[in-house]
């Protein structure tokens, strides 16, 4: 962003005090009326993206962006009428997403701000997808958590700030562990015997993800026996050493001989849904998914019974450290209304809308308040944040997990090769992509 961009954005800030009053009680989120299904809010002032004059517009995962009475719609509705512009929010598939981005951006088009998985911020940033705000985020930066901070840069640069973060728990359906005498699981062993038992019939113990949702849900059993990704300087994959083919075959065996898992898993690559699905639908009995899983939970089987516990652990703890970056896209032409909806909605008076969503929002006043541990199943996530554990930060990370990851673990779930040939076969590609 030019210093003259930076000045401009000074010039026109209200700040949080004055927008509150004009948005009449955006804070507590009392008397808003839900967005419709475009997730607009009408006026007009800037100009946005490739949208019409006096829209500003966010592309968000379609979990973020969720349906007409989100929290991301809500919060786009209240600032677009506080500041008298249109507020759209698309939701975009997650393993869309990045892709979409990219050829819209690089063609001239895209939305003004783009709210991404963390993990792809150095693949966005070295392609000047994402905008570097370092010289913007100085005034907020301390607001939060150093982490979940960390986690939006690339190069040393800062490309948006978080919006919220997360991590990866066990949900578990209480009635069905209850009514076969099973606890809930805490070890690796634990988990399998579990799963065996709960398997039965149209039941089964355990809901696994292809493609890349298996990838993304495997790097804690690779962490928690010790294994890691790549090496200390990133030139080479280390996923198939002896450490990360004890876990890969650990957790590709509960599908493999031990068929825990519904046979449709297969097919579940339109997004988190349909692997929440058949925990939903009472025909799974634990799944790991992070606290987004929640609303597809509720809005499918409101009634259901189910509760969430760390992960079971293998030789150590470890979880998946996710989380979202709200970012200044590369080709924003609203860029001043942009960094300020981008300020404004991770602002503290503002969580409401974020921590609707079920995530938690990354600033350290709301991870360390009474509202991250006054809910049993936010408390195990809160908690777990001790030893969450990020992806590397690289710019090919897309490539590897949602490509050549991805493709193993398919091609092992799917009966073309054995565990041992595609975690090596990957790893020596995943070499490949980061010695280019």
């Amino acid at each position: 962003m030019t210093r003259n961009t930076r000045t401009s954005i000074s010039a026109v800030n209200l700040s949080r005090r004055q927008l509150l009053g004009i948005g009449g009680g955006i804070a507590a989120g009392i008397g808003l009326a839900a967005c419709g299904a475009g997730g607009t809010a009408s006026g007009g002032g800037a100009s946005g993206g490739s949208g019409k004059p006096g829209t500003l517009r966010i592309w968000a995962n379609s979990a973020v962006a969720g349906e007409a009475d989100s929290g991301l719609k809500r919060a786009a509705k209240a600032f677009g009428e506080a500041k008298g512009l249109t507020v759209q929010v698309e939701g975009i598939p997650t393993a869309d997403l990045v892709s979409k981005l990219t050829t819209a951006v690089s063609g001239g088009s895209g939305p003004d701000i783009a709210i991404v998985d963390s993990s792809a911020v150095p693949q966005l940033a070295s392609a000047k997808v994402l905008t570097d705000v370092s010289d913007l985020t100085g005034s907020v930066s301390g607001d939060f958590h150093a982490g979940a901070l960390e986690y939006s840069t690339f190069g040393g640069k800062q490309f948006g700030l978080p919006y919220y973060t997360n991590n990866v728990g066990l949900f578990y359906n209480k009635a069905m562990l209850a009514d076969a005498g099973v606890a809930v699981p805490t070890t690796w062993d634990d988990l399998r015997s579990a799963s065996i038992e709960l398997t039965g019939g149209d039941q089964y113990g355990y809901m696994m993800g292809p493609a890349g949702y298996g990838a993304f849900l495997f790097w804690p059993w690779l962490w928690q026996n010790g294994g890691q990704i790549v090496s200390g300087d990133a030139t080479k994959a280390v996923f198939d050493d002896a450490k990360g083919l004890e876990a890969f075959e650990a957790y590709a065996n509960l599908a493999l001989k031990d068929g825990v898992a519904p046979p449709d898993f297969l097919a579940a690559t339109g997004g988190w849904d349909p692997y929440v699905a058949p925990f939903a639908q009472e025909r799974v009995a634990m799944m790991a998914i992070g606290p987004w899983g929640q609303n597809a939970i509720t809005q499918n089987n409101p009634d259901l019974d189910w509760g969430v516990a760390p992960l079971p652990q293998g030789t150590e703890k470890a979880t998946i450290l996710g989380g979202a970056t709200i970012s200044l896209a590369g080709n924003a032409t609203a860029p001043d209304e942009a960094w300020e909806f981008m300020e404004w909605v991770t602002a503290g008076e503002q969580m409401e809308y974020i921590q609707a969503s079920g995530n938690i929002p990354g600033r350290k006043d709301v991870i360390d308040s009474a509202w991250a541990t006054e809910d049993p199943v936010r408390q195990v996530f809160v908690e777990q944040m001790e030893f969450a554990r990020a992806r590397p930060a690289l710019p090919i990370w897309g490539d590897i997990e949602w490509g050549v990851f991805a493709n193993a673990w398919d091609s092992v779930i799917q009966g073309q090769a054995s565990p041992a040939d595609a975690l090596h076969s990957a790893a020596q590609q995943a070499t490949e992509k980061l010695s280019s």
